[in-house]
């Protein structure tokens, strides 16, 4: 019982930092700008069983290497919201538009998965697929509520 109130705990912990950070970033997040950068909110839904949550990921450019992106995101099942996973992700951008097709590990022992889509600095549409699993990603840019 203990390693439940533990578990549920570092999960209240885990999600308000990343929800702090989300809000920053979505405050700070220029409209009109014209990268792929910043903070995204949408759903991700399986086309194996239709499970679907929602999804919230902050993209950060590597500053060195201008083809690796780091995605950090939460997503959620239900009630439960889970992670705040940071996955280095190599993509393309030409004409405005990120190219992605990539592999990420998630975590765990949830598999690892391709990722593979395009966004641009309104739109984030990818699909995924792996550990017996597949399905689309779509999001938009938050609302900020100064």
């Amino acid at each position: 019982m203990r390693c439940f109130f533990f578990f549920i705990g570092f999960a209240l912990v885990s999600c308000s930092s990343y929800q702090r950070d989300f809000r920053e970033a979505v405050k700070s997040y220029g409209v009109g700008t014209a990268s792929v950068e910043g903070p995204w909110k949408g759903e991700w839904k399986s086309e194996v069983n239709g499970h679907h949550g929602p999804l919230w990921c902050m993209i950060d450019r590597d500053r060195k290497d201008p083809d690796l992106w780091k995605f950090r995101y939460r997503a959620g099942w239900g009630v439960f919201q889970f992670g705040d996973y940071v996955h280095e992700v190599r993509g393309k951008e030409k004409g405005g538009v990120l190219w992605l097709d990539d592999e990420m590990t998630l975590p765990k022992g949830f598999g690892t998965y391709r990722v593979k889509g395009s966004l641009t600095a309104g739109k984030f549409e990818t699909r995924f697929e792996g550990n017996g699993d597949r399905g689309v990603m779509v999001l938009r840019r938050p609302v900020s509520r100064r």
